[in-house]
This record gives C-alpha cells, sequence and structure tokens, in this order.
C-alpha cells in the first residue's frame, strides 16, 4: 500500500509550529503525525542556509510577486530574469515560500452584495446563425440578455443587429417580461446607449435618455473595459454560450421567430431549475423581488430622433427639407431638434423649449408663427403684402388671381418674396402683360405656381406667340414603314 502524502499545507503547519516553540512530540500529537514524518520536515530547517547557497537572499521577493501577480509574467520567466544560474524547479519551490503566500491587490475582488429590484443589467454579444430557405445565406444574430442581479431571473431575445431602434424596442419587452421597472439599468457602452464613453462622465445617447426618462429609471454605464461592473451580465451570458449554444448547435433555424421560440422553452427550464448556492429557483429569489420592482408606464415609448440645426436668418430652421420657425432672438444660433412621428421640437442649448410644430410631409413646405418675428419686421412685411396685391390688380386678372391664391394661406409672408419676384419679371425680362397673365394661368391650371415655371412660360409665350403643340411626324408618301410590309406579307400569305 503507497504511503500516503503531506501535504503542503500540513508541511508548512510544521513549521510553523516548531518556530513558536512546540516540541516535535507536541507537533506530532496535534497534527496526528508520526514523530518521524515531523522530524523529516523539520530537518531542512535545522540545517545551515548554506545548503542552498544563500541566493534566495539576494532577490527583491517583492518584485518578482509585483511581475507575476501584477503583471502576468511567468514563474519561468522571471527567474530566469533574476536568478538566471539557478534551475527552474528549484526557484519555483523559493518562489511558494517567499512570495506565493500574498496575493496582490489586483487578485483581490469585493463581493457584491445586490438589493432586490435594484439594477438590472444588460448585455450584447453574438447569437446563433439563421438560414434562408431558398439561397441558403446565413445571417449571424446578435443575442441580447437582461438579468436581475439579485435573482439571477434572466430574459433572453435574438435581434439582427444593435441599432437604436431594436436596443430600445427589446428593452421594453424585457420589462415587460419583467413586469415592472428597476430604479437603474447598467449598460455597456454600445453607441445605442452610450454617446460617448468617459470613466468618469459618460454621455449617454440623447433619445435612450427619453426612453429611460419615459419608463424611469437612470442609466449607468459601465467603465470602459471593466466587465466586472456588469458582472452578473457577463456570467449568464456565459451560461447561455454553454448551454443553450451548445444545445442548439447542430439545428438549422430558418427565422428569428423559430429561434426565440427555442430561447424561451430553455428560460423556461433556466428560470425553474433549482440554484445550488441557495437551495431554490430563480423563479422563487424573483418572487420575492417583484414585490420591488416600479410599475411600467401606461403609455409606450414613442421613438424620436435628435438632431442640430442651424437658424436661418428668415427665422426659420430645415429639418428634412421643410421649413419650420423659431423665435428671432434665436437666429444664426445651433438649435437642437427632437423628431417623432408627428412633432417638430426645437430646444436650445441649455434644454429650453423653443418651439414646436407638427412635422410637414413632402418637400420645399413651410411651418410659420407670425409670433416668431420682430413686430417691426411683420409690420413692413404686412405692408409690402397689401402693396403687392395692388400691383397685381394693375398687371391683369391672371396676376391678381394667382397673386391672391398664394397669401390666402394662414401665413401669408411664405410667398411674399415669391410674389414679389412674378411682379417684377416684367421689368427685368422682355415679357408683356399678355404673356404674364397667360403664364400666371397656365400657372393656376397645371398648379405649378415656382417662379421659374411662370418665367419659362411667359418667355416661351413671347419667342413663339404660342403655345407648345403636339406635331404628328411628317412622312413621305413613297416610304414603306415596317408595320406597313408586315401587313403585306400576311396578305400574300393568305392570297397562297
Amino acid at each position: 500500500m503507497a504511503k500516503e502524502r503531506t501535504s503542503v499545507r500540513m508541511q508548512t503547519q510544521i513549521k510553523i509550529m516548531s518556530a513558536q516553540g512546540h516540541s516535535l512530540r507536541s507537533i506530532a500529537r496535534v497534527l496526528r503525525l508520526s514523530r518521524r514524518t515531523v522530524r523529516k520536515y523539520l530537518e531542512p530547517a535545522a540545517q545551515s542556509p548554506s545548503e542552498n547557497g544563500g541566493w534566495e537572499e539576494g532577490i527583491d521577493w517583492d518584485y518578482v510577486r509585483q511581475e507575476v501577480y501584477g503583471k502576468g509574467t511567468t514563474v519561468k520567466q522571471i527567474g530566469q530574469e533574476v536568478a538566471p544560474d539557478i534551475a527552474y524547479v528549484k526557484f519555483w519551490r523559493v518562489f511558494r515560500e517567499q512570495a506565493g503566500r500574498k496575493a496582490s491587490p489586483e487578485q483581490v475582488t469585493v463581493r457584491l452584495h445586490d438589493k432586490p429590484g435594484e439594477k438590472t443589467q444588460v448585455d450584447f454579444c453574438d447569437g446563433v446563425f439563421i438560414t434562408e430557405r431558398e439561397s441558403g445565406k446565413k445571417t449571424l444574430t446578435q443575442f441580447f440578455l437582461g438579468v436581475l442581479p439579485f435573482s439571477s431571473y434572466t430574459f433572453g431575445e435574438f435581434v439582427l443587429d444593435q441599432k437604436l431602434g431594436t436596443f430600445i424596442g427589446v428593452q421594453s419587452r424585457m420589462f415587460a417580461y419583467f413586469g415592472g421597472v428597476t430604479p437603474y439599468l447598467v449598460v455597456d457602452n454600445l453607441k445605442s446607449g452610450v454617446h460617448k464613453a468617459d470613466l468618469y462622465d459618460p454621455d449617454v445617447n440623447p433619445t435612450y435618455c427619453d426612453f429611460a426618462n419615459h419608463m424611469g429609471f437612470a442609466v449607468l454605464p459601465a467603465r470602459p473595459y471593466k466587465p466586472k461592473d456588469k458582472g452578473s451580465g457577463e456570467c449568464h451570458i456565459g451560461v447561455l454560450q454553454r448551454d443553450f449554444f451548445q444545445e442548439v448547435r447542430n439545428r438549422v433555424f430558418y427565422s428569428l421567430e423559430e429561434l426565440n421560440t427555442a430561447l424561451r422553452h430553455y428560460l423556461e427550464r433556466l428560470n425553474h431549475q433549482l440554484m445550488k448556492d441557495y437551495g431554490m429557483s430563480r423563479v422563487q429569489r424573483f418572487e420575492e423581488e417583484k414585490k420591488q420592482l416600479k410599475a411600467l408606464p401606461p403609455s409606450p415609448f414613442e421613438l424620436s430622433e435628435w438632431r442640430r440645426a442651424k437658424v436661418h436668418p428668415d427665422c426659420h430652421i430645415q429639418v428634412e427639407k421643410n421649413f419650420y420657425s423659431v423665435p428671432f432672438v434665436y437666429a444664426g444660433q445651433q438649435l437642437r431638434i427632437r423628431l417623432t412621428e408627428k412633432m417638430v421640437e426645437v430646444f436650445s442649448e441649455d434644454s429650453q423649449s423653443v418651439a414646436a410644430h407638427s412635422r410637414l410631409s413632402g418637400i420645399g413646405k413651410f411651418s410659420t408663427f407670425d409670433s416668431h418675428y420682430p413686430e417691426k419686421k411683420l409690420s413692413v412685411a404686412r405692408f409690402e403684402v397689401h402693396h403687392a396685391k395692388a400691383q397685381a390688380q394693375k398687371l391683369g386678372p391672371e396676376v391678381e388671381k394667382l397673386v391672391d391664391k398664394l397669401f390666402a394661406t394662414d401665413h401669408p409672408l411664405r410667398h411674399l418674396r415669391r410674389v414679389q419676384g412674378i411682379l417684377r419679371l416684367a421689368k427685368r425680362y422682355p415679357i408683356t402683360l399678355e404673356a404674364l397673365n397667360h403664364a400666371c394661368a397656365q400657372a393656376l391650371v397645371f398648379n405649378k405656381t415656382r417662379l421659374s415655371y411662370i418665367k419659362d412660360c411667359a418667355l416661351y409665350l413671347v419667342r413663339h406667340g404660342q403655345r407648345p403643340t403636339l406635331l404628328a411626324p411628317s412622312r413621305q408618301a413613297d416610304t414603306v414603314h415596317l408595320h406597313q410590309r408586315l401587313i403585306d406579307c400576311e396578305t400574300e400569305e393568305e392570297i397562297l
């Protein structure tokens, strides 16, 4: 029968008790060892240090410990540098005695105790491939995971990308799955959540910040390159990569719905599985945590987009080729624009509301409030409107009709400059009053009130004397055309 080997820990305990003054007999009795075994491990300590040559006394073991535990240098490499003449095994044994007992500060971790319903940790990772049935093309999905650290209650979903709309939508479904909202949410530094990462003052994406305010939680971006800030999320991603990803490795999924259905079945099993550390399942711990969650908001979040625009001298900003007025005091300044499906909201740099308009569709349209202009400028513009109407009446009935139509809108100042250009066409170009009235009549018929169209139509009438007409191409009488040749061939075949 092989002899039982004395562990290194027991050998160390023998030397400690000997240094404390205990006799050989008492050490053997306390540690339940034979006196021969105790004597065997005490004999090297009684020998003179000259047996090892005293080389270990000339080494800075604090430096060795810092290099090994702090910088990741191997014991073999540091041994070759500080003691090149000593064998690796011999150096390793002395290293374990001198430097192996103390851990560096980098090795020490602090155990976090999460309160029920306090935080949610979310993260992304590469998911599982889905395959198109027709072409066989494979697309890599993205896996989103959300977990409550106290109960480890887990939510997951496969999506196609990590864009802002997807990121907000999947979190809305996550909180609906939990049945409530936590006060804090720890998020990784992806662009959809954090506009600019920083160790002390990260800049959260404005649209995501609006979503957080709507749901009622504060965003806590994790520090860059510090995965332990969201340790529960990282741990559960590893759990699903080891379990679910391997479970479905030989399956072929043809859609996200099919893949997420399989994931939901797995999460149901995972959340009801008994956890060895607590002696209960995630669902059982979640029942206690769910009482601490805040209620979901009554209305869904409306996705918005933030932009910047400079105010033009005419007190308008341009957004998607349409124009919206703002107060004249902001002329020349950069303002923040919030776009939703139905509204355009304008804010100053300090987030003060400036103006709000209904969102316009199409191109080149205006939304103007007269109150945004200075009163002095507004009175002058109103006088110019009356003056323009009087001039149009003198130029002819069709010109008057067109000008009245342009000024009949809710904001007549919008078309003032265009009307002024129409009235001055007869002075700037060789256009007669007859041509100008004809052009204005055509503009009313075809609803083309742009200045360029009216000018071209009037100039054409002046130069050609009539409206453009469609003319059939002239053909010579003895010319045989292709369709006539085909008819003749068919006639000959019928006769034969």
